[in-house]
């Protein structure tokens, strides 16, 4: 046979088994949407009679602490209002039903957008805040955005995480752990050399007070890897000098007021430098690591630690100072800043909770709570604190006088410090409603009465919900377990998770439950996580299936990363909010139904997706704006830009805007134009105003609806 024979019988072969071959390479670079059942001794039934002998050890966990009594915690009931309130002007007839007693906590100013760790002119009240390739500048005084920069045009895949000032505000200096740092002089945004063909990336940086040097944390090889080392940049000198070899890690670093010494906060040691010199003069190894180091004016070291203490380190002793330190809890304290040049500090502990620390009197005080926040700074003139928040933003909160900073007892401050609330639930019958801060409360919705009140083990919660007759309580948050505790019996009912999902998921990806529901019926419990959707039987605590996308060739999971969910109650359809789609489940038949591709990703801060009444169309929150999209075509059908989503109100969508103002939404049934959209005036019913930005907000279907705003305590409205 010929050669080109041969060719002609290879080519119909590929012809014919293109069909078969397809499937296979797509599932194995791509991944594909299967359902994955459990296997017969991956459940977590509960121990009892004829129960596999492989049962989970959470489960057996759970039913270990069922007889733990939970210790005294503050148990406050929610109150009718003395006058009663309700929207005037004909807005609406909402009316408040309950409240916190008391007076409202400390308000905040919401910077949307500016979530990076940011950094405050000595001398002008502005912000300058690292956005992605950008810096943001914004007005402290107004709270208004007033400018944004492009950082380093030639830097197109460098994205900055930090910036600091330095003391006569001339430079900017921007880290990034992606690439290397930057010196930007505002004034006529040039770009100030760094001595140095080293990639210093400058996680932390701290400046020297002539504004000419500084310490800088982080390196980045050229193979990309991130080294936690220190170096000292003299910007005059033109020189650069590594403080500590590779193998060490730096965790923080700081300068003295005077200049003259440099501390570096190891993970097993803290070391003071002479700055003339560059030499080391101590090092004193620590039992805890540590996570700041902040200079004192009397010339020791603030050092925040992971066991939840502040202590203070004396050079004259080479030691810790045995009075005056600060225990902020058992979780680790995440970032300290002074005021000044005085003796006061705020902390932000691993509480989320904001602490001011006068450490001349010896007095705290907490003036706020900020889930999530990562960040604090403390204002000139001592006239306030920035927290910095992963997903939500900037906010700016007043300080409490001196006066309000005085010593009190502990039970004078409990409940005034520690009841901070930032989402709330509410049962589907509207017996109960429940709120969640660093406490869960579950009150009676007709009179307030606390029901329960515990702390939950999970940290950073994404989402509550209470079961149907609001019995129990469910919650997500950071790590693969869904706590679920019992309202009646105030304990813990059980835990749910996946017992493969420890060794399915890469040790690279942050692992944690983004929501949780209870069936109409309260027998099943569904929890999407990043990867999966998992639906257990409440009562046997058995995974019932598993919806998830994975490669058929490798068997391994596709990192979805799953942010919101929603079930129709009509059809009991799922949709799930994934990166740049929203995925159309049918839990009966356990296939996909439809894929919905997103123009963008769902919004971090309120993470958003709502079927219709109709389950025809969807609504998706995406980053300070809201689109509908049309199931069968994937079409937009309508967008209404600057306001985020909460939820459906009857045929409509109830929305918010940054100011707080609640509307409810008529859109567009049928896809349209663009340019018909955008000319297209937004069907907007205004119906309330609340005190700031909303949190959180859930309702029910006969108008009950339990808010959480900038005053983080749980409001009850009620048609």
């Amino acid at each position: 046979m010929s050669r080109i024979g041969k060719l002609l019988i290879l080519l119909a072969g590929l012809l014919v088994a293109f069909p078969f071959l397809y499937p296979l390479i797509r599932t194995f670079f791509r991944g594909d949407a299967v359902v994955v059942r459990p296997q017969s001794d991956a459940s977590n039934r509960a121990d009892g009679p004829g129960s596999s002998t492989t049962t989970s050890r959470v489960a057996r966990d759970a039913d270990s602490r069922l007889g733990v009594t939970e210790p005294d915690l503050p148990s406050p009931d929610l109150v009718a209002p003395a006058i009663e309130l309700s929207q005037t002007d004909g807005q609406s007839n909402l009316r408040l039903v309950l409240h916190m007693a008391g007076a409202p906590r400390e308000s905040f100013q919401l910077l949307v957008g500016a979530a990076g760790r940011s950094s405050v002119h000595t001398e002008k009240p502005i912000l300058a805040s690292p956005r992605g390739r950008n810096v943001q500048f914004w007005d402290l005084e107004t709270g208004s955005l007033i400018d944004t920069r492009r950082i380093d045009p030639t830097a197109d895949h460098t994205f900055f995480t930090s910036a600091s000032y330095s003391p006569d505000g001339q430079l900017i200096a921007l880290g990034s752990p992606y690439g290397p740092m930057r010196l930007l002089r505002p004034d006529d945004d040039s770009l100030v050399p760094i001595p140095t063909d080293r990639s210093i990336n400058a996680d932390r940086i701290a400046f020297h007070p002539d504004g000419q040097r500084f310490v800088a944390v982080g390196e980045r090889t050229p193979e990309g890897r991130n080294i936690p080392n220190a170096h000292w940049v003299d910007l005059g000198n033109e020189q650069v000098h590594q403080l500590v070899p590779d193998d060490v890690t730096v965790v923080d670093a700081n300068i003295s007021d005077d200049g003259a010494s440099i501390a570096i906060a190891g993970m097993e040691a803290l070391s003071i430098y002479d700055t003339p010199s560059l030499e080391r003069r101590v090092r004193f190894p620590l039992a805890e690591q540590p996570t700041f180091v902040t200079p004192s004016p009397d010339g020791n070291w603030i050092l925040g630690l992971s066991n939840g203490n502040v202590r203070i380190w004396s050079e004259a002793t080479a030691g810790f100072v045995a009075e005056g330190n600060l225990d902020t809890g058992h979780r680790p304290v995440i970032a300290i800043d002074r005021f000044d040049d005085s003796n006061r500090y705020c902390v932000l502990t691993g509480e989320e909770e904001i602490l001011i620390w006068d450490r001349d009197t010896g007095s705290t005080r907490v003036i706020g709570h900020h889930d999530t926040a990562h960040h604090v700074r403390a204002l000139a003139g001592q006239q306030g604190v920035i927290t910095v928040g992963y997903n939500n933003g900037t906010r700016i909160w007043p300080l409490p006088s001196v006066e309000a900073t005085a010593p009190q007892s502990a039970d004078a401050t409990a409940d005034d410090e520690m009841l901070a609330w930032s989402r709330g639930a509410v049962s589907s019958d509207g017996s109960t409603i429940a709120a969640v801060g660093k406490y869960v409360h579950v009150w009676n919705a007709s009179d307030g009465k606390c029901l329960a009140t515990f702390e939950p083990k999970t940290r950073w919660i994404h989402d509550v919900h209470l079961s149907p007759d609001g019995s129990l309580i469910a919650l997500v948050g950071q790590g693969l377990t869904t706590e679920v505790w019992s309202v009646t019996e105030g304990r813990p009912f059980a835990d749910y998770a996946d017992p493969t999902g420890e060794s399915r998921w890469p040790a690279n990806i942050d692992r944690h439950s983004r929501c949780v529901r209870f069936s109409d019926d309260g027998q099943r419990l569904l929890v999407a996580e990043q990867d999966a959707l998992r639906i257990y039987d409440v009562q046997s605590r058995e995974r019932v299936i598993e919806l998830a996308e994975v490669a058929r060739q490798t068997g391994t999971v596709r990192i979805s990363m799953i942010q919101a969910m929603d079930v129709h109650e009509q059809s009991g359809r799922i949709a799930l909010a994934q990166t740049g789609r929203v995925v159309i489940w049918d839990p009966e038949n356990e296939r996909v139904l439809k894929t919905v591709q997103t123009r963008g990703s769902v919004d971090s801060e309120h993470p958003g997706v709502f079927f219709s009444k109709d389950g025809k169309r969807i609504a998706v929150g995406h980053l300070y704006r809201l689109a509908v999209y049309d199931i069968d075509s994937g079409r937009v059908v309508d967008e209404l830009r600057s306001h985020w989503v909460h939820g459906r109100w009857g045929d409509d969508w109830l929305v918010s805007d940054r100011a707080g103002q609640l509307s409810r939404w008529s859109s567009a049934t049928e896809p349209g134009a663009a340019y018909e959209r955008g000319r297209r005036s937004p069907n907007l019913e205004p119906l309330m105003k609340t005190h700031g930005q909303l949190k959180s907000i859930a309702l029910t279907d006969d108008g009950l609806m339990v808010i959480v705003d900038q005053g983080e305590s749980p409001l009850v409205y009620r048609k």
